[in-house]
């Protein structure tokens, strides 16, 4: 198979993209710079040769949720990268002669709002109210324009992914690392969490299996709450937690609005990707994901 991955140069296309190639896929990236096709969706160019001998496509492009302030501006950068990447991606598909069967797009489960409380979200949970909720609205309409031609669509919620080579994970454990680590606000949140590995499992899955379609959320059944999350952390590690919690009024000033990412949880379910009965899970419980994570 022949897998095209836009936005792959981060964590998840990365870990994506060597595992395909280890199977024995051919793997292309189209982004803006590092990959081995370009595009620049805010000029609405791409190369058309990019899509020559493609049988799938991984959609991951969109800007970083947490990189930067949530300016107005910002907002519109975050909501702009994610549907004018997916205009663009499916504009491709539909005017260049291609043999495209699937695309298997990122979504997130912000969809459900930054903080759904004790809600147990499924994929039929209606959308949260909030700017999250808003932007992975969008995101996940504006990929569903290549259902219209014939393409298979998967669309992945994905939860807090944890890996030892990037993204949140070593963010959790540097300040625990250096005695400054503290759980954050009340420390209630829920954390719907998936091991990298079990995440670029269910993007493969996605890839081959022809009756595998809609959405689904990629988080693992072990969700857990903010507080025992950071206590795991701090044990696997063999490290105290010293400070009491960081009050939430100070992550608000801190961080502004981007602060319901730390503040607010959501308690998300994995029940539907199991009742396919086409994928288990390798890492259920954190104490297993943090054993492999920290020591290999």
């Amino acid at each position: 198979m022949h897998v095209l991955i836009t936005g792959g140069t981060g964590l998840i296309g990365q870990a994506l993209r060597q595992k395909l190639l280890a199977e024995g896929h051919r793997v292309s990236i189209l982004s803006r710079s590092g990959g081995d096709y370009t595009w620049d969706v805010a000029k609405a160019y791409f190369q058309p040769e990019a899509f020559e001998g493609v049988d799938a496509v991984v959609h991951l492009a969109g800007a970083g949720i947490a990189d930067k302030r949530w300016t107005e501006a910002r907002k519109r950068e975050l909501i702009g990268s994610r549907v004018d990447s997916s205009a663009l991606l499916t504009h491709a598909l539909k005017t260049i002669p291609n043999r495209v069967k699937v695309v298997v797009s990122a979504s997130a489960i912000g969809f459900y709002g930054a903080d759904s409380g004790e809600v147990r979200c499924e994929e039929t949970s209606p959308a949260g109210a909030d700017f999250l909720a808003a932007c992975t609205q969008a995101w996940e309409g504006s990929i569903s324009g290549v259902e219209a031609l014939g393409i298979r669509l998967v669309k992945f919620r994905i939860g807090l992914v944890l890996s030892a080579k990037g993204g949140i994970f070593p963010v959790l454990c540097r300040p625990i690392r250096y005695l400054v680590g503290a759980v954050l606000g009340h420390g209630k949140q829920w954390q719907s969490w998936i091991h990298v590995d079990d995440l670029v499992g269910m993007f493969r899955l996605g890839l081959a299996d022809e009756t595998l379609k809609g959405v689904f959320n990629a988080v693992s059944p072990g969700a857990i709450r903010h507080r025992e999350m950071t206590q795991k952390i701090a044990r696997a590690m063999h490290k105290p937690l010293l400070l009491p919690p960081i009050p939430r009024f100070l992550l608000r000033l801190a961080l502004g609005e981007m602060a319901c990412l730390v503040l607010g949880g959501n308690l998300v379910t994995a029940d539907k990707i199991q009742k396919e009965g086409k994928f288990t899970f390798t890492y259920t419980r954190l104490e297993d994901a943090l054993k492999e994570l920290l020591h290999g």
